[in-house]
């Protein structure tokens, strides 16, 4: 007998897996053995169940019964369930088999027959079943895209993220890892499971309408989350037609990269994980020394390293040594290592959840890899705002963990708010692009016209712009992006092969380096400072150009400095070392600190509830919405968002927090079978940049 869930349940047309099991233990064990008269053929015994009564959705199997007497010879029994009345039509997902499923276009009370036939007689049982209404949704608690997508076609299973309301206490165990796996059992019940998201108390799978809805109603259920597509974006064309220009290898000296290394500062020590496609072991990251020190897969099935070839282009941009070239196409960082996090299928996209599950990996390995930055050359739109962002919870609790984030603003430019997650996040470094023209001089360079900025939380994004338009860096041979772009090829004066690419991933690349030179500079600097450097010793740019930006936001506060961020010090830090340059001492100027009286995104706050109970609760404004909040205690406060926004959380000692009774990496993934996921959102053959 075959068993199976039933998936698909539209709002108008509802599928109902209905479960007709009578009182005694089994149905078979009801039916009386036929009377033994030889030669006498006599009709089968048929039993279709008990009456039902099924609120929607429901999950469950209808099932039937029938033995005959062998009569005639061969005996031939055969089983088909009918509807016989009901407001409705039903349609049957087995109607020859005893075991089957109905699908009910409506509410309402029902017949259904099973008729057993051996060939001469037939004999049958009806049983009644009364669908009542469907309970609505919680829709407060789903995402409104989803809701836009479940009402489009309510069969359809849709990828999603259910994410957990925090736990109470006591907390026994690990508490985030219970949450991950209650999340997953609904998952199971309602949908598809896929895995766990322990790092914002979570679970990725796929479920319907009907189950997203039956979902929405479990009081422990935070909300629910599409899980959208993330992948590098596409943009629209440029204004006017923009020259070609030179191809930019120059961009390492219009960002003063090289005046670092003249330094002796090379980002040697410090590791880069790059969240992208893959990375190929191409020489400039292997040789003379091996700087490509790991790699996991979290994305579609890898047959070679890198089947996008954009994670290694960003590899190049980030650490590249310029060993293939002899030195004529260098990254920022050429001696800092990578790790590689795959997280993009072949094709370009990947989901949240592989987003959000690379960075749990990244924080359960950073100290064995020193990884001390993340690069996210990619996004996904911005639906919701960020406090109720899932990329935007992983990304602050990285920051928080000390992992500096850096992420793309996107290309969805020159047009207000078009700012991509997580780029709207206040926490993360979010880099715009500029177009440099190919020259090291500054005064013609231009603000990309693809570049994205503003976000529908009026932060002011992007945080800073740097190169990103013709970039040259690797190229995987026979990967998706060099066989779709055969023009992009670019040839070294020694004949080594290169590639050029355009967009805020490249620019995002250049910033990330930036961040390991200054690291390996001051390796105890905190994300805050980290961020506060870079952003606040930016140079200015296109004074010869004739651009008028659309807004004074749009570039964020400039194009990046590495030479300036890497020699000044942060409010409250000593002052760098090693400032010497021709001879002269830099002067040290000092910038002042940033991501100050922040509030945090949702399932940051909800993940942190368990490690923060029994810290002192610090409020804003004590009498904030006409609530005494100094009366509360972690054992009275309802910890929603209304109270997260009056906590005070630059008062929390993040230094003392038990960050190692958090479990991040316990959930197996490895067990995902990837046939069933479905990457099919963006292709790398839809980019139009040059």
């Amino acid at each position: 007998m075959n068993r199976r869930r039933l998936l698909g349940i539209r709002c108008a047309l509802v599928a109902l897996a209905l479960s007709l099991v009578p009182a005694a233990p089994s149905a078979h064990a009801q039916l009386p053995p036929p009377p033994q008269l030889p030669g006498v053929n006599l009709a089968p015994v048929v039993n279709a169940g008990l009456d039902q009564v099924i609120t929607l959705p429901g999950i469950a199997t209808l099932t039937g019964a029938a033995i005959d007497d062998g009569l005639p010879i061969p005996p031939v029994l055969t089983t088909t369930w009918s509807q016989v009345s009901g407001p409705g039509t039903v349609s049957f997902s087995n109607p020859g088999a005893l075991i089957s499923t109905a699908t009910f276009s409506e509410s309402g009370a029902y017949v259904l027959r099973l008729t057993a036939s051996d060939g001469a007689l037939a004999a049958i049982d009806d049983v009644a079943v009364t669908v009542n209404p469907a309970v609505p949704p919680i829709t407060d608690k789903i995402d409104p895209a989803l809701l836009a997508l479940m009402a489009a076609d309510p069969q359809r299973l849709l990828p999603v993220i259910v994410e957990m309301q925090h736990p109470l206490p006591p907390f026994l165990g690990q508490a985030n890892v219970s949450r991950a796996l209650e999340a997953l059992d609904l998952l199971r019940l309602y949908g598809i499971p896929v895995a766990g998201l322990s790092l914002i108390d979570g679970a990725a799978g796929f479920a319907n309408a009907a189950g997203i809805s039956a979902v929405s109603l479990v009081p422990t259920v935070a909300f629910i989350h599409h899980d959208a597509t993330v992948g590098p974006r596409t943009s629209a064309e440029p204004p006017a037609i923009a020259p070609p220009d030179q191809l930019s290898e120059a961009y390492p000296r219009v960002v003063n990269a090289d005046r670092v290394w003249q330094q002796g500062t090379t980002g040697g020590g410090v590791t880069v994980a790059i969240l992208d496609s893959g990375i190929a072991e191409d020489a400039d990251l292997v040789q003379p020394d091996n700087r490509l020190l790991a790699s996991v897969n979290f994305a579609d099935e890898r047959l070679t390293s890198d089947p996008g070839g954009h994670g290694t282009h960003i590899a190049g941009i980030v650490a590249g040594n310029g060993s293939n070239s002899g030195g004529e196409f260098t990254g920022i960082a050429p001696q800092a290592n990578v790790v590689d996090v795959r997280v993009l299928g072949s094709t370009g996209s990947g989901r949240i959840s592989s987003v959000v599950r690379g960075i749990e990996w990244v924080l359960a390995h950073r100290t064995a890899y020193n990884i001390r930055v993340i690069n996210l050359s990619f996004g996904a739109p911005a639906t919701l705002p960020y406090r109720a962002d899932p990329m935007s919870a992983a990304v602050e609790i990285a920051w928080r963990r000390g992992l500096v984030v850096v992420a793309a603003s996107g290309n969805g430019g020159p047009d207000r708010d078009t700012v991509v997650t997580p780029g709207i996040d206040p926490y993360a470094i979010t880099v715009g692009a500029t177009d440099d023209r190919g020259t090291i001089g500054r005064g013609d360079d231009l603000l990309a016209w693809f570049s994205a900025w503003g976000s529908a939380d009026s932060n002011a994004k992007p945080d800073l712009v740097a190169p990103g338009r013709r970039i040259v860096s690797l190229r995987v041979p026979g990967s998706a992006l060099d066989v779709l772009f055969p023009d992009r090829v670019v040839v070294a004066q020694n004949g080594a092969t290169y590639f050029r690419l355009t967009g805020t991933s490249m620019a995002t690349a250049v910033v990330s380096g930036a961040a390991a030179l200054l690291l390996q500079r001051r390796p105890t600097l905190t994300p805050d400072q980290v961020k506060a450097l870079l952003v606040g010793t930016t140079q200015p740019y296109g004074e010869d150009s004739g651009q008028v930006l659309p807004d004074p936001i749009a570039d964020g506060s400039g194009l990046l400095d590495a030479y300036a961020a890497v020699n000044t010090a942060p409010s409250g830090a000593p002052a760098p070392s090693g400032g010497l340059l021709f001879g002269t001492l830099q002067s040290v100027a000092r910038v002042a600190c940033v991501n100050q009286r922040l509030r945090p995104a949702d399932g940051f706050a909800r993940s942190l509830y368990p490690v923060l109970f029994g810290s002192p609760l610090n409020w804003k404004d004590p009498l904030a919405g006409g609530i005494f909040w100094p009366a509360l205690t972690w054992d009275t406060l309802v910890w929603d968002s209304a109270a997260w926004d009056n906590f005070a959380w630059d008062s929390v000692l993040w230094d003392s927090v038990a960050w190692d009774s958090i479990v991040w990496d316990s959930v197996a993934w490895d067990s995902i079978a990837w046939d069933s996921i479905a990457w099919d959102s963006i292709a790398w053959d839809a980019f139009t940049l040059d």
